[in-house]
Formats: structure tokens, C-alpha cells, sequence
């Protein structure tokens, strides 16, 4: 299956999974998604951020799929907040961002925010959950495409 990020954010929605309001925009091009997210509309951040946010409101995100192996997608995640690299920062923000997901929907523990700049998305817990009986073979972006290989049993 080849979906373009939008039509994976709605498919997404379909299966009960919002899309956090802090992101604005999600896009692919040339093998990488592209994630631009307003900070001002999460309703929970460490102290430490707060003030950050009010110098650099806006992040993008630029996101690489490194591996998908035994069900589990590892991606590599380079952030920009008012044009500084940011992504050494990700691990102070892996808990609110794991805390909006789940208010959105997803299971606890699905996603694991790294200090390394890189994320873990368990993706066969969260279809055990969402679509039961489908597995993923394969996860990769191609050009301005999300490229899922899946079954169904």
C-alpha cells in the first residue's frame, strides 16, 4: 500500500487515532516526512520548555524511517525550533509528546522517545489494538509516499 502522509493521518482518524493538535502540517518529499507543529497548543510542557516555547513556538521536524524490524519502526528525527537544530532537546520533550499521544488515542508505551534524536514506534502493538489480524512486513517512505507491505489473517 503507498499513501501519502495525508492519507495516512486520515486513515488514522479512521481507526479512532487523532492527529495531536500541536501538528499543523505533515508532508513527504524525497524519502523524508516533514512534521510542523505549533508547541503553543500542547496544554502540558516542563517548566523548563515553557519559555522556550515562547521564543520558538514553531518546530519542524524532518523524520527518516532507519529500520522496521520484528514489528518495530525505528525513526530518526532531526527538529528545528527558530531555525536551531533542537532534536538534541527531544528527550526533554519525549514525555508530554508520549502523554499527547496517548490522550489522542494511542496505547501507553507504543511510542518511545529517544535521547538520541531517535523514536520507537511499536507498530504491531498499536494495530493489535486499532486493526487486529494485519501485519506489517515492511515500512519505508519513497519519494512523497509512505510505502506500507502488509498482510491480513
Amino acid at each position: 500500500m503507498r499513501l501519502t502522509p495525508a492519507e495516512g493521518m486520515a486513515l488514522a482518524q479512521i481507526a479512532g487515532v487523532e492527529v495531536p493538535p500541536a501538528v499543523t502540517s505533515v508532508t513527504a518529499e524525497g524519502g523524508v516526512v516533514r512534521v510542523v507543529a505549533d508547541l503553543r497548543k500542547l496544554d502540558e510542557l516542563p517548566s523548563a520548555l515553557k519559555l522556550a516555547v515562547k521564543v520558538a513556538p514553531i518546530v519542524r521536524a524532518e523524520v527518516r524511517i532507519l529500520s522496521y524490524a520484528e514489528g518495530r519502526a525505528t525513526l530518526g528525527v532531526e527538529v528545528n525550533a527558530a531555525r536551531l537544530p533542537a532534536h538534541k532537546l527531544l528527550g526533554l520533550l519525549s514525555e508530554p509528546i508520549e502523554h499527547q499521544l496517548v490522550k489522542q488515542g494511542l496505547p501507553a508505551g507504543a511510542v518511545d522517545v529517544r535521547h538520541d534524536a531517535t523514536v520507537v514506534v511499536d507498530v504491531e502493538r498499536l494495530l493489535a489494538e486499532k486493526a487486529p489480524g494485519v501485519d506489517v512486513t515492511r515500512l519505508a517512505v519513497d519519494d512523497d509516499e509512505i510505502v506500507v507491505d502488509a498482510s491480513v489473517s
